[in-house]
C-alpha cells in the first residue's frame, strides 16, 4: 500500500467525519446506559444501539467478574427493565465486552489484528483502499491496513461466497463513522455469513481490550463509533 493510500484509509478509519449526523434514537439506550453506570460505574461504552428501528423496545442486560463483563443487546416485544433476569432468554443482536489483561501484550494478543501480507493478489476496494486476498482449503480471506487497525472479511468460496462485496460496502461504512484510536493495535474482523454474534470490532488501550460484537457490521461499526466521539 502506498504511503498516500495508507493516509487516505487512517483518516476514514480513524479520524472522526464530522459530516456524519448522530444517528436518530430515542432516549432508550441513554436510560439503560445510566443504569449500567449505576451499576458498574462510569466507564466506556456504546452511546447508540446500533439499531434502524425499535429503539424503544431494546432491552439491556449484563454479567461481570474480576476482570470486567459483558453487555447484551436485544431486541425484545416489550422494553424491560435493565438487567431483568427474563432478559436471559432473549436473543442478543450485539454484546459489548470490556476485559482486563494482566499487561499490554496480553491484551495486544486477544485483539485478533491481521498484518497484511506481501506477495497476495490486491483488491481495489475503493476510495484509495487496497486489500490483499489469500485463498486455500475453501476459505477465502481478504484484508487491508487502516492506520493501527486491520479489517478482515472472510468467506467460503465452496459456498459460493466472495469477500469483495462486503469488502467494498465496509470501505464504505468507515468512510462515515470512524473507530476509536487503539493505544497500539485494533482489529475488525468480519464473515459474509451471518451466523450469530461473528461480526467483531476489537481494539486495546493498554492493558483493556474493548469488544463489540454483532450479527450486523454495520451495526457493530456503528456502536464502536459512538465510543470514539
Amino acid at each position: 500500500m502506498s504511503s498516500s493510500s495508507s493516509s487516505t484509509v487512517a483518516s476514514s478509519i480513524s479520524s472522526k467525519n464530522s459530516s456524519v449526523k448522530e444517528d436518530t434514537t430515542d432516549s432508550r439506550i441513554q436510560e439503560l446506559n445510566q443504569r449500567l453506570s449505576m451499576a458498574i460505574g462510569t466507564t466506556k461504552k456504546p452511546t447508540v444501539d446500533g439499531l434502524n428501528e425499535n429503539h424503544n423496545r431494546l432491552n439491556m442486560h449484563y454479567i461481570s467478574n474480576a476482570y470486567g463483563y459483558t453487555v447484551y443487546y436485544s431486541v425484545g416485544a416489550t422494553a424491560k427493565e435493565f438487567n431483568a433476569s427474563t432478559l436471559a432468554s432473549e436473543t442478543p443482536y450485539a454484546t459489548f465486552n470490556k476485559t482486563a489483561y494482566v499487561s499490554t501484550a496480553a491484551a495486544v494478543t486477544a485483539v485478533n489484528h491481521h498484518a497484511q501480507e506481501t506477495g497476495l493478489p490486491v483488491i481495489d476496494l475503493g476510495s484509495g483502499v487496497q486489500g490483499t486476498i489469500e485463498r486455500g482449503a475453501g476459505q477465502a480471506y481478504l484484508t487491508w491496513q487502516a492506520g493501527r487497525w486491520s479489517v478482515t472479511v472472510h468467506a467460503s468460496p465452496v459456498m459460493g461466497q466472495d469477500p469483495v462485496a462486503m469488502s467494498k460496502q465496509l470501505v464504505a461504512l468507515f468512510n462515515q463513522y470512524s473507530l476509536p484510536i487503539p493505544s497500539q493495535v485494533g482489529a475488525g474482523n468480519f464473515d459474509v455469513t451471518d451466523n450469530g454474534l461473528n461480526q467483531t470490532i476489537a481494539w486495546q488501550e493498554g492493558a483493556i481490550l474493548y469488544k463489540i460484537s454483532a450479527r450486523s457490521a454495520e451495526t457493530a461499526i456503528k456502536m464502536a463509533s459512538s465510543m470514539s466521539r
